[in-house]
């Protein structure tokens, strides 16, 4: 309950600001491609879709502020292969919000073209990761993996991961008028296993996001 009133809290704040001194506003979407990886742990490769709005902010000397509030939908199969054709299928479906802040820099080509790089952190929150085990495994195998759908965030799963994900990220791209083509790359900084205090490996995500944006 806390954790949700501080999300809403973090998104009302960001919304009133950029209100009050935002002087471009911009509609987003594209394909998202988060990678999980860790030690001691196989990746996991998403594929999906990010979608939402952002605020620039002009600062001096072509520099400006980027932020703004993603919704993210992303999902993932994984099959995992056993002697005598038996196996474990993992499908995971997460919704993620991106709270960027990003220092960008444009250099204007002409009076329609530009093109930009921009760098800095990127506030990543789990809203809803749900993973559905199948597993035709015999149970008295010592390698036995039980069939479950569980919550990665709360719930009984041994896997349990934390909401919170801070990154940091660079990327560039560029405007024609009002449209936008970019591409940019966010590196996970937190282990997001809920469980290292006990278990032996680290959890982090990073991964590309191609999209494109138009002022409004």
């Amino acid at each position: 309950m806390k954790s949700t009133l501080k999300f809403n809290l973090i998104i009302a704040l960001l919304a009133l600001v950029c209100s009050i001194n935002a002087q471009t506003y911009r509609l987003e979407i594209g394909y998202n491609n988060p990678q999980r990886f860790g030690t001691g742990v196989s990746s996991k490769f998403f594929d999906g879709v990010k979608l939402g709005g952002t605020a620039e902010f002009k600062l001096k000397n072509n520099f400006s502020l980027l932020t703004g509030v993603l919704y993210n939908f992303v999902y993932s199969k994984k099959l995992q292969g056993y002697p005598n054709d038996e196996d474990v299928r993992y499908k995971t479906i997460a919704h993620f919000l991106d709270i960027p802040a990003r220092l960008t820099y444009t250099l204007p080509l002409s009076k329609s073209l530009k093109v930009f790089g921009f760098a800095g952190p990127n506030l990543n929150i789990g809203l809803y990761q749900k993973r559905v085990v199948t597993s035709s495994l015999d149970p008295t195998y010592d390698y036995y993996v039980k069939s479950e759908i569980s919550n990665l965030y709360s719930g009984s799963s041994s896997l349990q991961l934390n909401r919170l994900n801070l990154q940091v990220g660079l990327g560039g791209g560029v405007q024609w008028k009002k449209y936008q083509l970019k591409a940019t790359y966010d590196f996970g900084i937190n282990n997001l296993n809920k469980n290292s205090s006990t278990d032996s490996y680290s959890l982090h995500q990073k991964g590309w996001y191609f999209s494109v944006a138009f002022d409004i």
